[in-house]
């Protein structure tokens, strides 16, 4: 998969419940970048708070986009919207062994 599309939750994803940081989210959002990947970062709080957030971070310029998590899909395959590729970060060694593993299994 070339040039994948990550979208990134913001609270207990990229941010702790202080809104601090997660140890290695920018090294591994600079690596997943430097790869190809198209990064967008999204929440349940909507686009502003994203916004926010990265900014907050200095992490603005990793990010394509900023949006709310969608609530409902329309589109005319909709079999294409839904992914087996999703991982929790919180399951994870770490967000860097987390950025490789995708580089590894789906970025060509």
């Amino acid at each position: 998969m070339k040039n994948a599309n990550i979208f990134i939750d913001v609270d207990l994803t990229l941010v702790d419940a202080n809104r601090q940081l997660l140890a290695g989210a920018r090294e591994a959002l600079s690596r997943l970048k430097d790869e190809g990947c198209h990064l967008f970062l999204w929440s349940t709080c909507g686009a502003d708070y994203c916004r926010k957030i990265a900014s907050l971070h200095g992490l603005s310029d990793f990010f394509e986009g900023f949006t709310a998590k969608p609530d409902i899909l329309i589109d005319d395959m909709p079999s294409t919207c839904v992914t087996s590729l999703v991982y929790d970060v919180q399951q994870e060694t770490s967000w860097q062994s987390l950025a490789e593993k995708i580089i590894e299994k789906h970025i060509d």
